[in-house]
């Protein structure tokens, strides 16, 4: 796959008002900054993003995050490594990337409601929305994540 734009070079105030966005979320004090991660990786999975994917698991492991949590973040439903609270961050997250589909029900923000005020609920939101933005400008300029040496290694010596 190669690259199709430079999204920072091709429109480079739209970028710098999205890391503005990213900033404001990351810095919000009320916010933990192990569900935004959970959010990231999350919401970068079902859209498919294999940048993103890869450089918020990276961030999360760099953070201390729960290896088992990242491993099963994919399949986080039948996981038995997600406190409720971790739940119903990951299943929010799931429901404003997939919003066409869910509507966001009530469920899913009465869930929420249940360990989170208002602002907090809009910062999680907030994050989510951040990371669906990245997503996408990622995915449509076909951004190539980095591969390490280490992880071509075995597919080319197979191939030998």
């Amino acid at each position: 796959m190669q690259a199709r734009y430079d999204f920072p070079k091709t429109a480079p105030a739209v970028y710098k008002a999205m890391c503005a966005l990213e900033g404001a979320v990351m810095q919000n004090p009320d916010l933990e900054k192990s569900l935004i991660h959970l959010i990231k990786i999350r919401a970068s999975q079902i859209n498919g993003c294999t940048f993103c994917v890869n450089m918020h698991l990276q961030e999360a492991r760099a953070d201390g995050l729960n290896t088992q949590q990242l491993d099963l973040l994919c399949v986080w439903r039948e996981a038995q490594v997600f406190s409720a609270k971790e739940r119903a961050v990951i299943a929010w997250a799931e429901v404003i990337t997939l919003v066409s589909q869910t509507g966001a029900p009530d469920e899913d923000y009465n869930a929420m409601r249940q360990f989170f005020t208002e602002a907090q609920i809009a910062g999680y939101t907030l994050a989510t929305v951040a990371i669906n933005g990245w997503n996408r400008l990622v995915l449509t300029a076909r951004t190539v994540h980095p591969v390490d040496a280490s992880a071509t290694a075995p597919a080319a010596a197979a191939a030998a």
